[in-house]
C-alpha cells in the first residue's frame, strides 16, 4: 500500500487542528468566571476594601491608573488602594456599565475591555467619570485573576 505525502500532510494538519480545538476554553463557563472577577472588584471598591480589591490581582500583577501611575505587584496595588480609599475615594461609588468583550489568545489567558463609571471623588465634587478598563486575566490553579491592566478616562462623547 502506497501512502502519499499529501495524505500524510492532511492527516498531520487534522491532528494539529484537533489539538488546538481541544485546547479552546469553554467560553460560557470562563466568561462567567471572569465576569465574577469584575463583579468582585466592583463590590470590593464599593466596600472601600483595599485587600478585597487587591485579591482580584495576581501577586505579580501590574496596573496603570487613569493618571498614568504604575503599580507593580499585588502588595503595591493594595497599598495604593489603602491610600486612596481613606482619602479622596472614600465616598466613591463605582459601577460596571458593561463588559464589552472577552477574548482568549490562549486557554488560560483572557483580555477584556470593561466600561465603568465613578462618582463621589472628593477632588471633583459633583462629577461622574466614565472609564474604559483593559484588563489581562490569567487562569492559574483554576482561578482567574487580573495580571495587568490600564484604566482610561473617557472624554465626553466617546463611545
Amino acid at each position: 500500500m502506497k501512502i502519499s505525502y499529501k495524505f500524510i500532510a492532511v492527516f498531520i494538519c487534522c491532528l494539529l487542528g484537533l489539538k488546538a480545538y481541544s485546547q479552546q476554553p469553554d467560553t460560557a463557563k470562563e466568561n462567567t468566571a471572569i465576569r465574577q472577577v469584575i463583579k468582585n472588584y466592583e463590590d470590593a471598591w464599593n466596600r472601600h476594601d483595599p485587600k478585597g480589591l487587591a485579591d482580584n490581582y495576581t501577586t505579580d500583577a501590574t496596573w496603570v491608573n487613569w493618571f498614568g501611575a504604575y503599580y507593580k505587584g499585588r502588595d503595591d496595588i493594595e497599598f495604593h488602594y489603602k491610600q486612596v480609599h481613606t482619602t479622596y475615594f472614600k465616598a466613591t461609588h463605582y459601577y460596571t456599565r458593561s463588559v464589552e468583550d472577552i477574548t482568549y489568545p490562549y486557554p488560560n489567558l483572557a483580555i477584556s475591555h470593561v466600561r465603568t463609571g465613578l462618582d463621589g471623588d472628593t477632588r471633583y465634587p459633583g462629577e461622574t467619570f466614565e472609564f474604559r478598563r483593559m484588563i489581562v486575566l490569567v487562569k492559574r490553579d483554576g482561578v482567574w485573576k487580573i495580571l495587568a491592566g490600564q484604566n482610561a478616562k473617557l472624554e465626553k462623547g466617546v463611545k
